[in-house]
């Protein structure tokens, strides 16, 4: 399950990009929350926080991986981003 986590949020490292800016959800959070196993997280890292968004972490490969998701419409994976060593605490729901 580490190299199925390590090959998800490296494919999608970069998709920060703002919501209006994509064509197309690369994920829903319906698809991600029975496929990979995850904690809910209360709010989202301050780098990451947004209006009408919510957080999802996992870890592997010595990281935490969070995940960003949209609260409207299909609520389509907005980013990732990989927290290494002591940069990030969870608190988790």
């Amino acid at each position: 399950m580490p190299r199925l986590l390590s090959f998800v949020a490296c494919a999608l490292v970069g998709s920060l990009a703002p919501a209006a800016a994509q064509t197309k959800c690369p994920m829903t959070y319906e698809t991600f929350e029975f496929a990979i196993p995850h904690l809910d997280l209360e709010k989202c890292p301050a780098d990451l926080a947004r209006d009408k968004a919510f957080c999802r972490a996992t870890t592997g490969n010595d990281a935490v991986h969070v995940f960003i998701f949209a609260e409207d419409g299909d609520q389509c994976l907005l980013g990732v981003k990989s927290y290494r060593g002591e940069a990030y605490q969870l608190n988790v729901k």
